[in-house]
């Protein structure tokens, strides 16, 4: 019974052999090899790239890693698109008896440029991303804004390439292009100066970097003051400290004075207290403590000298001047060291029995 049944299978297997491999439909099995082919290719390219990246990954080459990573996608993606394009030519071939793509060298020629710019793409986006990493665990400082540099410049670089590769394919003439876009690109000009002088306005702040993302920025002649969030191609976002955002076109940046105080070395203390005229004979030894306390401190560099001095006489009080550079960049730090100062300050006046002076007036009653 079994080997009537077998005897039967083979049978209709030599039968759909022999009506596929006589003539008409031979196409199906080629179209069927070409799948399977594409399969077992996609199937194995995986296996040896997770095997890639497993190994890399595990031995801490990150910048191989990240070619690999980024390889599989577009290859992938290029191998269907080329089988495709080959299954559709021989379904026309073998069907209709023609051809529907008469140039498919070309088009196939365009598939392979596109993949391999998706993959610079891709890997031009991890090696940015394994940059910004290296950079938070300082392994490799790297500026935040270089790294937007570099990432942009390529970006551009690889689209101009692939515009180019494109066009030499499809048999345009680049020469007559440029001609063309040199006058073109004149009536183009004049009709958007302003959004080219944007561009090379970011351009000069990313080259030259008066500063970067995360910065606070302070434009006087505009009064405009915040952090910067985002340096574009055509405008800069600057979050105001009540945090409104502002959007300043980059040509803006190479007309008005720009001040970084992120940038900034030290931070100034300075304070003017006035005593009571009373507390006059004590005054030399308030300066002397005061002048000591600042050198003290672990706030204040010592090397920029503190001074301390008798400003002059008010009109109800004696004006002590104090002036010193603290070593607290940030706002926060900032106000909490000069609040550490201000309330040492008041210790040592209370140490010397003295009083911060108050204005006072005096009233003179007539009894009638």
């Amino acid at each position: 019974m079994r080997e009537t049944m077998l005897l039967e299978f083979m049978n209709m297997f030599h039968s759909i052999l022999s009506f596929t491999m006589d003539g008409t439909y031979k196409w199906i099995l080629e179209a069927i090899g070409i799948v399977l082919l594409v399969l077992i290719i996609n199937f194995f390219a995986k296996r040896g790239l997770e095997k890639l990246h497993l190994y890399f990954e595990r031995t801490n080459q990150i910048w191989k890693d990240s070619f690999v990573q980024s390889f599989y996608r577009p290859l992938s993606a290029y191998i269907w698109f080329y089988a495709f394009f080959q299954l559709i030519d021989l379904i026309s071939h073998r069907v209709f008896e023609g051809t529907i793509f008469s140039n498919l060298p070309k088009v196939l020629s365009i598939g392979l440029v596109s993949a391999i710019a998706w993959f610079l793409m891709r890997w031009k986006k991890a090696i940015i991303f394994n940059m910004h990493l290296q950079s938070l665990k300082h392994d490799q400082p790297i500026d935040s804004g270089k790294i937007d540099v570099i990432n942009k410049m390529w970006t551009i670089i690889i689209l101009f390439l692939t515009a180019l590769s494109v066009l030499e394919i499809t048999g345009q003439n680049i020469n007559t292009l440029i001609a063309f876009g040199g006058v073109g690109g004149l009536a183009i000009a004049f009709a958007s100066q302003e959004m080219i002088a944007n561009f090379f306005g970011g351009l000069m702040v990313y080259v030259t970097q008066p500063f970067t993302v995360g910065d606070w920025i302070n434009l006087p002649e505009r009064k405009v003051e915040g952090n910067v969030e985002e340096i574009g191609w055509y405008m800069t976002r600057v979050r105001t400290f009540e945090k409104r955002p502002i959007y300043i076109p980059n040509s803006m940046f190479s007309k008005v004075v720009v001040m970084n105080p992120a940038r900034m070395s030290h931070r100034k203390f300075d304070e003017t207290i006035g005593i009571r005229y009373s507390d006059m004979p004590v005054a030399r030894h308030i300066i002397s403590d005061i002048t000591t306390m600042l050198i003290d401190h672990f706030h204040v560099d010592r090397r920029l000298g503190p001074t301390v001095n008798l400003e002059g006489f008010g009109s109800y009080a004696v004006n002590i001047h104090i002036s010193a550079y603290l070593l607290d960049i940030d706002h926060r730090s900032y106000i909490q060291a000069k609040q550490e100062i201000l309330f040492s300050i008041y210790n040592i006046l209370n140490k010397h029995g003295a009083e911060i002076a108050l204005p006072t007036s005096l009233q003179l009653y007539k009894e009638v």
